[in-house]
C-alpha cells in the first residue's frame, strides 16, 4: 500500500470513528429527552432500533464512547478488586468523618452541576475530592481522613482517569435512566449512609446499597436511583479502569484527564464563547462573533430587547412591556 493510499485509509477510519461517535451523541440525547420526558418505552424503542442499526451492541448499555472487546457485565463482584476489603474495613472512620463535616458552614457537598439535568425530583448534591487526574484541594481539606485512605489506592487515582466524589441524595430524589460516557470505567460505590426507601437499578437489576459494602458497577449500562425514605443517603463513589482495558486504550483514556485551564477552554469553544472574566464576584461572558450574529437576528426577528430564565420562568422584555413573561 502506498503512503497516500495509507493516509486515505487513515482518513477513513478517523471520519468513520467521527461519525459513529456522532450518531451515538444523537441517539444517547433523544433517549434522554424520552426519558426526562417519563416516556420509558419510547426511550427503549430508540435504544433497540440504535441496536438494531449497529450503534451499540445492546440497548441498556450506551456509551457514548464504546471500546470493543471489554467484557460487558452490569455488576460485578466485588472480590475481584483487592483494595475492596480495605475500602470496608475504613468505612466507619470515612463516616465519622462525613457526618462531622455535612451540613457545617465548611461542608463542600452542594447541589451538582455536572448531573443537574438528571434530576426529575428531589436534590442531589457532590464535592468530587479528585478528578481530571488531581486533588481537589479544597474539598480535599475538608475529608483529610477519607483522602488518606484513598490516596494509598493507586487503581482510583493515578491509575484512573475518573473521579473520586463525596455523593449525597435527599429524601424525594428520583435521577432518571442514564448511562455513563465509557464502557473502560467501572463505578464504586462504597454506601457511608443508607436509610430504608433507597434503592439503584443498574440495567435490569434492582437494589439496595448497604453500609460499609461496596457496590461495583459499569456506569455504561442504564442506571437511575430513587429516594423514597426520610433520610439522607451518602455514599463515597471511586471510578477505576475496566480490568480487560489493556494497550492503546488504556493510555488514551489515562491521557484524557484535562487540567483546569483544557477544561475552560474546551467549554468556551462548545458554548461560543470569546472571553470569561470574574470581576468582584460577577461573571462576564462575551460571545464569540457567530454567537452575536445569531442573537442579534433572533433578536431583530422578534422584536425583543431581552429574555431572561429563571427556572421553568421566561421573562420577555420588548419596548413596550419589559416586564412581560411566559412560562
Amino acid at each position: 500500500m502506498t503512503e497516500h493510499e495509507v493516509a486515505g485509509a487513515s482518513g477513513t477510519v478517523g471520519t468513520r470513528a467521527y461519525l459513529t461517535q456522532m450518531i451515538r451523541r444523537y441517539y444517547a440525547s433523544l433517549i434522554d429527552a424520552w426519558h426526562y420526558a417519563g416516556e420509558t418505552a419510547k426511550a427503549m424503542e430508540c435504544a433497540n432500533e440504535a441496536v438494531r442499526q449497529g450503534v451499540w451492541d445492546q440497548p441498556l448499555q450506551r456509551a457514548r464512547e464504546h471500546i470493543p472487546g471489554l467484557h460487558a457485565q452490569p455488576v460485578h463482584d466485588p472480590g475481584e478488586f483487592w483494595f475492596i476489603g480495605y475500602l470496608e474495613e475504613h468505612h466507619r472512620r470515612i463516616r465519622a468523618e462525613v457526618e462531622q463535616v455535612l451540613d457545617t458552614p465548611l461542608d463542600p457537598v452542594l447541589p451538582t452541576t455536572d448531573d443537574a439535568g438528571l434530576i426529575r425530583k428531589g436534590s442531589w448534591k457532590q464535592a468530587h475530592l479528585y478528578r481530571d487526574g488531581r486533588w481537589q484541594s479544597h474539598v480535599r481539606a475538608r475529608f483529610p481522613i477519607t483522602a488518606s485512605i484513598v490516596e494509598k489506592i493507586p487503581d482510583v487515582t493515578e491509575l484512573s482517569p475518573g473521579v473520586i466524589t463525596m455523593s449525597r441524595v435527599s429524601p424525594g430524589t428520583h435521577i432518571m435512566p442514564h448511562c455513563g460516557p465509557t464502557n473502560g470505567l467501572l463505578r464504586i460505590h462504597l454506601p457511608l449512609i443508607v436509610p430504608d426507601g433507597v434503592s439503584i437499578r443498574v440495567a435490569d437489576r434492582e437494589m439496595q446499597w448497604r453500609e460499609g459494602k461496596c457496590l461495583v458497577f459499569d456506569d455504561s449500562f442504564e442506571h437511575e436511583v430513587w429516594h423514597r425514605g426520610t433520610e439522607d443517603r451518602v455514599v463515597l463513589i471511586l471510578d477505576v479502569l475496566h480490568p480487560d482495558l489493556h494497550g492503546d486504550h488504556r493510555q488514551r483514556l489515562l491521557g484524557r484527564r484535562r487540567n483546569f485551564e483544557e477544561q475552560i477552554i474546551e467549554f468556551m469553544r462548545e458554548r461560543g464563547v470569546e472571553r470569561v472574566a470574574i470581576r468582584d464576584g460577577e461573571i462576564t461572558l462575551t460571545p464569540d462573533a457567530g454567537v452575536r450574529e445569531l442573537v442579534a437576528t433572533y433578536m431583530a426577528g422578534t422584536g425583543l430587547t431581552g429574555v431572561h430564565l429563571d427556572g421553568d420562568q421566561v421573562h420577555w422584555e420588548r419596548p413596550d412591556d419589559p416586564r412581560e413573561s411566559r412560562r
